[in-house]
């Protein structure tokens, strides 16, 4: 059974988007709709090979999400085939209508195919505005009649709550099973809120009814801080996909150009301690293991669902993958390396106040 060696989160900075959700912080700014495309600077074959398998020491759990929607990004197809032919394991993240995007996916090998999930936001409203829901449910039994898989994963928002019965009714018929519920959070607000008008009780009794494992887990590390020693950095990697420019985590320091010299060892800094008010990749990053011992919920298990018919959205060998724990493939530090780290991070932070204040 192969495991995850590392988690690469490859970010596109491309906000091109054909949806306006009501909920999404970045329909709010003009860039998403200015049609530019990210000007990378290397190519699919070059990317490859920075982020092999002999380099990292592993197979990778590798997400590509734009800040717009994925499948418009140019070329986006070669990157993640180049990727998943190095062997690694690719989660993407897409809205799913842009189907002569998906169908060049389609198209390849089986034996890739078996590595590749596509993240389907399902955006109930606005493809329900646009007529594309009919798009939407054919796209994703395409991914599952080629190999792939797919998991269904909706935005729980106040407008959406009076198509609740309306969203479970198709769901169940086109997808065998209730979507997954995540949680859309209020960036408008100083503290870590969610974006909704309801009370909690109520969130929780009206979004609750989609027996959703991945809103759960989602809900129980929901604005709490995490303190115990974090390997992001170390045994995980935020890398900027058209640049090659990675930092350790959202909130992490910059390591520099990790694509620029492939036969360099890869840039590994633990983060140690996490500077966030809370983990907010937490339903990745902690159930594959970058906190370990802070919980047994696997990713597998919150990103899967069995249909009515008795399969199951996500391919078993991949459903294998992303159960696996970071701490199966490395070697976690000792309590005293751990002090030290952290001795360290705090010394140089002290340095660059001071610096600052000169």
């Amino acid at each position: 059974m192969e495991k995850v060696k590392k988690i690469l989160l490859l970010h596109v900075p491309m906000s091109i988007c054909n949806f306006r959700c009501h909920y999404c912080y970045l329909a709010q700014r003009d860039e998403c709709y200015q049609g530019v495309q990210p000007d990378m600077k290397y190519s699919p074959d070059e990317v490859a090979k920075a982020l092999s398998v002999q380099r990292i020491g592993g197979k990778a759990f590798i997400n590509i999400c734009a800040a717009g929607e994925t499948l418009l990004t140019k070329n986006i197809d070669l990157y993640v085939k180049a990727l998943l032919q190095e062997g690694h394991y690719v989660e993407f993240v897409t809205n799913l209508s842009v189907s002569s995007v998906l169908d060049k996916f389609l198209q390849w090998d089986e034996k890739i195919l078996k590595h590749l999930e596509f993240k389907c936001s399902f955006h109930y409203l606005e493809l329900k505005k646009k007529g594309l829901l009919e798009t939407f449910a054919s796209n994703v039994k395409k991914i599952w009649q080629a190999g792939a898989s797919a998991n269904i994963e909706i935005t729980p928002s106040d407008e959406l709550i009076p198509y609740i019965d309306e969203v479970k009714d198709f769901s169940l018929k086109h997808f065998g099973a209730l979507p997954h519920i995540t949680i859309a959070r209020n960036d408008q607000t100083k503290g870590i809120d969610y974006l909704t008008n309801l009370s909690d009780v109520d969130y929780e009794r009206v979004w609750s009814s989609f027996n959703s494992d991945f809103w759960s887990f989602k809900r129980s590390i929901f604005g709490k801080k995490q303190k115990e020693f974090c390997y992001a950095g170390k045994w995980s990697a935020y890398i900027d996909l058209s640049t090659g420019i990675m930092r350790q985590c959202y909130c992490g320091k910059e390591l520099g150009d990790v694509f620029a010299n492939p036969l360099e060892p890869f840039f590994e800094k633990a983060i140690g301690k996490c500077e966030m008010p809370h983990c907010f990749n937490g339903h990745a990053l902690m159930t594959l293991g970058l906190v370990p011992n802070a919980t047994s919920v696997r990713y597998g298990e919150i990103r899967d669902r069995k249909k009515q018919d008795g399969s199951y959205w996500l391919q078993s060998e991949l459903r294998s993958f992303f159960d696996s724990k970071c701490a199966d493939c490395n070697i976690t530090y000792g309590n005293l390396k751990k002090r030290n780290i952290l001795l360290k991070i705090k010394i140089n932070k002290i340095i660059e106040k001071v610096k600052r204040h000169i």
